[in-house]
């Protein structure tokens, strides 16, 4: 209109950034906001499309050599479709995803591929890792390629690789940044005692809705039966110990495997007298077993677990602050 200022002829009416809901639960992703569960299409979706922006990185973290060609998703061969392939001038890479804990080693065989990789949270057999030409990737060890890329400055590939890593945390394939401090279960018997105080270990029934995974920390709760029959050992929580890594296991023979790879076979030998009565409890459901450095004695005395929960039973709560343990400490 004649005599309007300029600036009111391409005015933008004022915005900033609101919530977005899936079915009322609020979307902290762009691949959540295709659906609330974790889908494996998703995952390889988003990692093929960042493969492709950056083939060198992902070639490197996959074992592929030579120079990348092509990246291609789902890509159809005679007896089903493989998640992710990569060509190079040396050869045809296969990237295979699952998010749980199963081998896809065989499903991988079906693809003619010089490189396999197998993205999965099982974690191979001594066996397994002795087989050429494949390579075993847990989904945490995208991590340190992720946090490289999400200071690209490129936008699009800081955006992708921003989102992928938030997804995998919102579903618990990657530890969270900020996660539980403190795991806290009970000790009450002699084997899970000095598989604690001696081996740096402590191993529980697998739960799938347990927050361990994040934990920083883990502290037992002595009972009062083991702490009257073990000098030294007072009842209530005294230790601390750093959590190294987090395993589950379906078998005692695997969590000797995985005590070997972690902590290394002579180690192993030195200790397995701590390991081998793990072997007369149940076996028929997983286990999760935390691999911790050396225990510290933080609170003495220590802390009562009726301090922390109403009442003197067993651990209603299990994840704890340091906060919270040192305001009871101090009660």
């Amino acid at each position: 209109m004649k005599g309007s200022p300029k600036s009111a002829r391409f005015r933008e009416p004022a915005s900033e950034r609101i919530d977005l809901l899936r079915g009322g639960a609020l979307v902290s992703s762009l691949a959540s906001s295709f659906g609330a569960g974790l889908r494996e299409t998703r995952l390889t979706a988003m990692l093929g499309y960042l493969a492709a922006l950056e083939p060198g990185r992902f070639c490197e973290l996959f074992g592929f050599k030579g120079t990348p060609r092509s990246v291609a998703l789902e890509t159809r061969h005679k007896q089903d479709r493989s998640d992710i392939l990569i060509s190079t001038t040396d050869g045809v890479g296969i990237v295979e995803a699952k998010v749980g804990r199963h081998d896809p080693f065989d499903q991988s065989l079906k693809y003619s591929a010089r490189w396999r990789v197998l993205l999965t949270e099982h974690f191979p057999t001594e066996k397994d890792r002795s087989r050429k030409d494949c390579r075993y990737l847990r989904w945490r060890d995208l991590i340190p390629v992720l946090k490289i890329l999400k200071k690209s400055t490129r936008s699009n590939v800081r955006f992708v690789s921003h989102d992928l890593e938030r997804y995998l945390t919102e579903h618990k394939m990657i530890p969270k940044t900020e996660s539980v401090e403190i795991y806290a279960r009970e000790i009450n018997e002699q084997t899970t005692l000095e598989l604690f105080l001696h081996g740096q270990m402590y191993g529980c029934n697998y739960e799938a809705n347990s927050r361990l995974p994040e934990a920083l920390y883990y502290a037992p709760h002595f009972g009062k039966l083991i702490a009257r029959n073990y000098p030294g050992i007072h009842a209530g929580i005294s230790y601390v110990a750093k959590i190294e890594s987090v395993e589950v296991t379906e078998s005692f023979q695997q969590l000797c495997e995985i005590a070997c790879q972690i902590r290394g076979k002579a180690w192993f030998k030195r200790n397995s007298h701590l390991i081998l009565p793990v072997k007369k409890w149940s076996w028929e459901k997983r286990k999760s077993f935390l691999f911790l450095e050396p225990p510290r004695l933080v609170f003495n005395p220590p802390i009562y677990k009726g301090k922390l929960q109403k009442g003197s039973g067993w651990l209603s709560k299990r994840v704890f602050s340091f906060d919270e343990f040192f305001e009871a400490w101090g009660c």
